[in-house]
């Protein structure tokens, strides 16, 4: 019971830092309306995280991977000690 309680927080720990990343990224938030710096096109595209997603869905994957090859391992060790 233990270690699927574990397994649930680490899981939910990990998406939350994935999808909450993108959005802290930011220096400061919200802007500061007395701010008067210009921004200069840098001629290239900018970064949106949109990449991010990525990432976070082999992340998921692999997680969701492993914890069901722990399963299974788990279940086959049980069935040959019975």
């Amino acid at each position: 019971m233990m270690t699927r309680s574990i397994g649930v927080l680490a899981t939910v720990i990990m998406t939350l830092m994935v999808t909450a990343g993108t959005a802290l990224a930011g220096e400061s938030y919200p802007p500061d309306p007395t701010d008067t710096t210009s921004v200069s096109g840098g001629g290239g595209t900018a970064f949106t995280g949109s990449d991010v997603s990525i990432v976070a869905i082999v992340a998921m994957t692999l997680l969701a991977l492993g914890l069901a090859a722990l399963f299974v391992a788990r279940r086959r060790s049980a069935a040959r000690a019975a």
